[in-house]
């Protein structure tokens, strides 16, 4: 199975030759020629939501947005309805009332964060489903990355409690690889993405971090991940390299 987290970078004007608007058809192709199984993409605004609705073609999008009315960024989950069926899905936000839309910690910026959660279950004969879950944590503040790296674990292991299906995690997280948040997360999941290099890369002006992430539980990697660092003529993809990795069941179940 093949699973990339995208941050897509929400549409910029100023990104000139970098606007979404004129990134868009590379960002279809690429993803028409690899066809991965499911992506959690993040930063996608309505007007991206709604153009990956009607032109990302072999795929289901969900998801909702992160604003009190539904709307505003979103951080929606792909997958491809030829190899699965969605049995799953729900919305929550990083805050202490995780249902209540459009809330978030006080001591994080303006904008709230959400997770976007899904049940997978491969289309074979006696498959077994798995989790997914996408989120985007805070770009101010590491108390709120902590905080939202903590309700992510809590939600986590809430939905183990009804659902003992393995579970893969992908997001922006906002955190370089020693950051208390990330540790905070290597110590309950495996980190699949370690030692992928440089993802935010501001359209190849900025050249070291990580913080683009595909986490797991019952999982294992079969190969290293790999970033898409296609670019055209000074066009990339996103002011992030997409991250692909291929996993396997630990239970050796068809994914």
């Amino acid at each position: 199975m093949r699973i990339v987290t995208y941050n897509l970078r929400c549409d910029v004007k100023n990104d000139g030759v970098n606007s979404f608007t004129s990134r868009k058809g590379l960002v279809l192709n690429k993803i028409d020629q690899e066809m991965p199984d499911v992506i959690g993409f993040q930063e996608v605004t309505p007007p991206m939501n709604a153009f990956l609705h009607k032109k990302l073609s072999g795929y289901t999008l969900v998801g909702c947005g992160r604003g009190e009315d539904y709307a505003d960024e979103h951080n929606p989950v792909a997958f491809r309805p030829d190899r699965y069926e969605l049995i799953g899905l729900d919305v929550t936000w990083l805050s202490e009332t995780p249902y209540a839309p459009g809330t978030r910690y006080k001591i994080q910026s303006i904008c709230p964060r959400i997770i976007t959660h899904v049940i997978l279950r491969p289309l074979g004969y006696n498959a077994k489903p798995f989790h997914v879950y996408n989120t985007h944590l805070d770009h101010e503040s590491s108390q709120a990355r902590q905080q939202g790296a903590k309700r992510l674990l809590e939600k986590m292991e809430e939905d183990q409690k009804t659902h003992p299906f393995p579970a893969l995690v992908t997001g922006d997280f906002n955190a370089l690889p020693d950051a208390p948040e990330i540790r905070m997360i290597q110590e309950k999941l495996s980190d699949l993405t370690e030692n992928v290099g440089v993802t935010f890369h501001n359209f190849g002006r900025k050249t070291d971090g990580q913080i683009d992430y595909i986490f797991a539980s019952g999982f294992d990697k079969e190969a290293s991940a790999v970033k898409w660092t296609d670019e055209w003529n000074g066009v990339f993809l996103s002011d992030h390299y997409p991250i692909e990795c291929r996993v396997k069941r630990k239970d050796g179940g068809e994914v």
